[in-house]
């Protein structure tokens, strides 16, 4: 069973891989998901090589590479989606990205993360949100919404005295109470960082 942060240890080195051509140095994994110990990302890539998913020549520096049955788990990047001020939602994709034990019959899709109304809760600019809008978003999750059919916005789904909000991760913005032109789109369910 790979663990949360060996997912995000190799969605990371397979987004590096494509936009790079090669893979990235263990400090490099280390910055771009947010552990600060060379020896834990060591660790992890090694359970990632026992268990299949990369492969490592011992006789090169940079040479890790995604087991090719990752390709199988593709999901579409279907553009941005704001956190912070409303962005129109676009959903074209441009470009996709490996996610492990993505099944056929999820509904899986990543969106770009642009603002900052969520940075408390670790999610940053340019980070990619992955989306499965098979789950219901409950109280206190991370989701992703339509507001006016044209807007996406990523923010927690909160039940205040009643009433539903959504409410972002930073002081700096106010929570939006849910009406009828808030439509849900799906749960957040990952987070992939890149550098």
């Amino acid at each position: 069973m790979v663990s949360d942060k060996q997912k995000n240890i190799l969605n990371f080195i397979n987004i590096f891989v494509e936009k790079n051509g090669y893979a990235p140095s263990v400090r490099e994994i280390c910055t771009g998901v947010g552990l600060k110990s060379t020896s834990t990302v060591q660790y992890h890539i090694e359970k990632l090589i026992n268990s299949g998913y990369l492969q490592k020549n011992y006789k090169k520096s940079r040479a890790l590479t995604v087991n090719s049955q990752m390709s199988k788990n593709k999901i579409p990047i279907l553009g941005e989606i704001a956190a912070g001020s409303l962005l129109m939602a676009e959903e074209n994709v441009i470009g996709s990205v490996n996610y492990p034990h993505a099944e056929e019959a999820t509904e899986l899709f990543a969106l770009s993360v642009s603002g900052d109304s969520m940075i408390d809760e670790g999610i940053h600019e340019k980070d990619l949100v992955i989306i499965d809008k098979s789950l219901q978003i409950k109280n206190g999750d991370i989701g992703a919404f339509l507001i006016n059919n044209t807007e996406g916005t990523i923010k927690f789904l909160r039940n205040i005295e009643g009433k539903n909000y959504l409410v972002p991760a930073n002081k700096n913005y106010k929570k939006i109470q849910v009406n009828e032109n808030i439509q849900p789109i799906g749960k957040v369910v990952s987070l992939i960082r890149d550098m």
